[in-house]
């Protein structure tokens, strides 16, 4: 890992307009990503995860619009890049596994034929024989036994594992830098779910991609993510490596998804403790922080100001009125620097 920037997300604000009013799914989002490295986007559903990566990707349709910010790929600024030039740069340079690859793949054309048309697509010098064995080839490296017999096969003859793996050979077949995948455990039972994350990170490890994990479990991203994020009402509420958002957890919301997640029940007798509520309605998001109508610990700074951003470490930053030097002392949560909000620390 360089430690070089490959993706740099700037003050991004993504909202659906309806006639009912703005929905601001996507709320100040700031991050980066390093080459090599696999940074999770970690949150419920409705937490803005599957909007950024669309947002990167340049997939918002109307009434979808990105109101603001940056997205600098490569050193370029990707919102000021045409249609035509980011579906160049899609598949290219950047792909995405979406979240269910029963429907991301048409079940009436054999694997073979969706394969080859996403290479010549991306190569269209390439003779279909050389792009049928270089999908062989793809099917290889992600560990589909008999490529050349199974690439034959029509996605309905495929377990949902075995799909996934055809998505993520597809996604790899452009040998893209930077590759985002959008939930690609979910529906899977857990023993196929670890396959496939152990799957990211060898091909992480051989071809050098960048990687961006979405996902609303965080026990998915545990031993695979070298960085993560924390998202919750749109927004980003704790970010740091894995020590930091596992082992010392400074935000109430990541708490609570600690707390709501099983260990292993046949040696712990831990209660599960749900985070009570709902999700915030993103049409009027609250005024101060999203999660103070869920907090155990809002105090009425929380409901009426939004949280600065405080710097814990090197590499762990989390946005929480508790971490305020001025907050009553509570156990659990230590004190940090107060840094610009929409702004990350070197590393977290």
């Amino acid at each position: 890992m360089s430690g070089e920037p490959l993706l740099e997300v700037k003050n991004i604000s993504t909202s659906f307009f309806s006639h009912l009013g703005e929905i601001q799914a996507v709320r100040g989002v700031s991050f980066y990503l390093n080459r090599g490295d696999v940074l999770g986007i970690v949150g419920e559903s409705g937490s803005g995860k599957s909007v950024t990566a669309l947002s990167i990707m340049g997939l918002i349709e109307k009434p979808g619009k990105i109101k603001q910010g940056e997205i600098i790929f490569n050193g370029e600024d990707l919102m000021k890049k045409s249609q035509r030039e980011m579906c160049e740069l899609r598949g290219n340079e950047i792909s995405m596994i979406f979240q269910d690859p029963m429907t991301s793949l048409n079940p009436v054309y054999r694997i073979e034929n969706q394969m080859v048309e996403v290479i010549r697509y991306h190569n269209r010098n390439l003779s279909r024989k050389k792009a049928v064995a270089q999908a062989v080839e793809m099917l290889r490296l992600v560990k589909i036994p008999e490529p050349e017999k199974q690439i034959k096969s029509y996605p309905h003859e495929f377990s949902g594992g075995m799909r996934q793996r055809v998505m993520i050979a597809t996604a790899l077949s452009s040998n893209p830098g930077l590759l985002i995948a959008d939930e690609p455990t979910t529906a899977l039972d857990v023993t196929i779910q670890a396959q496939i994350l152990d799957l990211m990170n060898d091909l992480r490890a051989r071809i050098n991609a960048s990687i961006i994990l979405i996902t609303h479990d965080l026990g998915v991203i545990a031993e695979v993510c070298s960085r993560i994020i924390v998202m919750y009402g749109g927004t980003i509420m704790e970010a740091g490596n894995e020590r930091d958002i596992f082992y010392n957890p400074q935000n109430p919301y990541t708490v609570g998804l600690h707390q709501s997640i099983p260990s292993n029940l046949a040696i712990s007798e831990k209660r599960l403790v749900p985070i009570r509520g709902t999700p915030p309605n993103l049409m009027y998001p609250p005024k101060g922080c999203p999660f103070s109508p869920r907090c155990s610990y809002t105090m009425r700074i929380c409901l009426e100001e939004a949280a600065p951003t405080i710097r814990l470490s090197d590499t762990h930053i989390s946005v929480c009125w508790l971490l305020h030097e001025n907050a009553p002392k509570i156990n659990g949560y230590s004190k940090g620097k107060i840094v610009d909000r929409y702004k990350t620390p070197s590393g977290s």
